[in-house]
């Protein structure tokens, strides 16, 4: 079988080709995700004031951080919810950034509002995923990270082939990551050091490294697809039904 060797500085630096003088759209749907996601994080920001966090933290109190924090501990419902919510957001950029990768034609911020319309597989993938990786995480931490590598195109896979059922872009997504896991991981980590500078930034740099991020994240999968096509491993009517 014919395997191809995994390109993440290619990938890299085909985002940035790609996002030259289009950073615009994929900025403004980063800072409504953020702002949406915060807004759904207020219960969370309450329940950290309410236990003392942010006293603690002013402090530089470690121990009072840590006990605050895990008194603050979020309800399962709240965390469900945000993670539903995360995972349509998510879907919807998708499509923005599919758009993107696919031709040099400018985006619009409808494109991120036409996303929406995957809302309900967006969230039947995300509890799909997660029981999963739950399962596996029962195991052991490891087994549940690997798994989560091997399941992570499966939102790529529904955004862009509508026929294609969840239980199926699970399977495929585990197909395509064959021998590829380690190089994604790798891929996920090299980004460590931009995230690490953002924080002087107080995370303003993040509206454009999540772009960045994401676009790398879309050519790493095309990549796969095309390999595993290539190798046999995947049928082009795979994606078709």
């Amino acid at each position: 079988s014919i395997k191809t060797m995994f390109e993440r500085k290619k990938y890299k630096s085909f985002a940035r080709t790609q996002l030259s003088g289009r950073w615009g759209v994929p900025v403004i749907v980063t800072l409504f995700v953020t702002i949406i996601l915060r807004i759904f994080g207020i219960p969370e920001i309450i329940q950290l004031y309410k236990t003392g966090y942010f006293t603690a933290l002013i402090k530089l109190d470690w121990q009072g951080i840590s006990v605050a924090a895990q008194d603050a501990n979020p309800s399962l419902f709240s965390t469900l919810i945000q993670t539903i919510v995360d995972a349509i957001l998510s879907v919807a950029s998708i499509n923005v950034y599919l758009k993107m990768s696919r031709s040099p034609e400018p985006v619009s911020f409808s494109d991120f509002i036409e996303g929406f319309n995957n809302w309900a597989r967006a969230i039947l993938a995300v509890s799909w995923q997660i029981l999963w990786i739950f399962l596996w995480t029962l195991l052991f931490f490891i087994p549940g990270i690997i798994k989560a590598i091997a399941y992570s195109q499966m939102f790529y896979i529904i955004v862009e082939y509508k026929d294609v059922s969840i239980t199926k872009a699970m399977r495929i997504s585990m197909e395509i990551t064959k021998g590829h896991k380690w190089d994604l991981f790798v891929m996920y980590l090299s980004f460590f050091g931009w995230d690490l500078l953002s924080l002087f930034t107080l995370g303003i740099l993040q509206f454009w490294l999540l772009p960045y991020k994401n676009m790398t994240y879309i050519n790493a999968y095309h990549a796969l697809i095309k390999e595993a096509i290539e190798s046999g491993r995947l049928k082009p009517e795979d994606l078709s039904e």
